[in-house]
């Protein structure tokens, strides 16, 4: 799919001395479905579209280039202060192709944030991960179930990496895609890049390192039972208060 309109792009992008903020939405989604009327990204939680939300919260930081990863250039996925940029997708790699697809954005430069576009980011959240120091490559996440959101299991909300660490961050997400035409994995997506990027086996859930572990009611849509259970544990704590 690289073409001009790729290339006019990529020429615009004001990277020296910005992080590089990347929205993944290119997914599939299919365990989400329609549910209600819209896709996950743009779902509504406590009157804000939670891909609206992601990019006003980066934007009152200085310094954020701000992009949002798509299938197809779709007016829906269009907010004010982000660039749309339409994936050089490869079905064939799995979900390590959410990643891969972006490539052509990662910061020469500086530093690469990578979100998930279907996670709901408390403001905790995000100050711990742009204010973040260190350098090598690193997961931000929930390494196991949560008490505050009701979820039974961990999740993966954003990376980051510096230029130093793009050769070895591409690498294992070729190595996780190869893995899982293989069939050795079932599944390419965030956990088994992490596994590579630890020295984990791929098939082993374990956590090690480069792990920035986050615990409050930031979490992860795939599945509108996600969803159901978030906004029912959430205004139930807010009934408390």
């Amino acid at each position: 799919y690289w073409s001009k309109k790729h290339e006019a792009y990529m020429n615009r992008r004001p990277d020296r001395g910005k992080t590089v903020c990347i929205i993944i939405c290119a997914g599939e989604a299919t365990r989400w479905g329609n549910y209600l009327g819209v896709p996950k990204h743009l779902v509504t939680l406590e009157g804000e579209v939670m891909l609206h939300r992601l990019v006003r919260q980066l934007s009152e930081y200085k310094d954020n280039s701000i992009h949002i990863v798509v299938k197809e250039d779709d007016d829906k996925y269009k907010v004010s202060g982000s660039e749309l940029y339409v994936a050089d997708l490869n079905p064939s790699n799995g979900d390590a192709d959410k990643f891969l697809s972006s490539q052509k954005l990662w910061n020469k430069h500086g530093r690469t944030l990578v979100f998930c576009g279907d996670v709901w980011f408390s403001d905790s959240a995000i100050r711990k991960i742009l204010s973040y120091r260190g350098t090598d490559w690193i997961v931000f996440g929930r390494h196991h179930a949560s008490k505050i959101t009701g979820c039974k299991w961990g999740e993966l909300f954003a990376q980051s990496f510096y230029p130093k660490d793009i050769k070895e961050h591409r690498a294992n997400l070729h190595k996780v895609a190869e893995a899982y035409k293989a069939k050795s994995i079932t599944s390419a997506g965030g956990w088994a890049h992490y596994r590579a990027m630890s020295g984990i086996p791929l098939g082993e859930h374990k956590i090690k390192d480069k792990f920035y572990n986050i615990d409050d009611w930031t979490d992860d849509f795939d599945k509108p039972e996600d969803y159901d259970r978030w906004t029912k544990n959430r205004k139930k704590a807010k009934g408390k208060k």
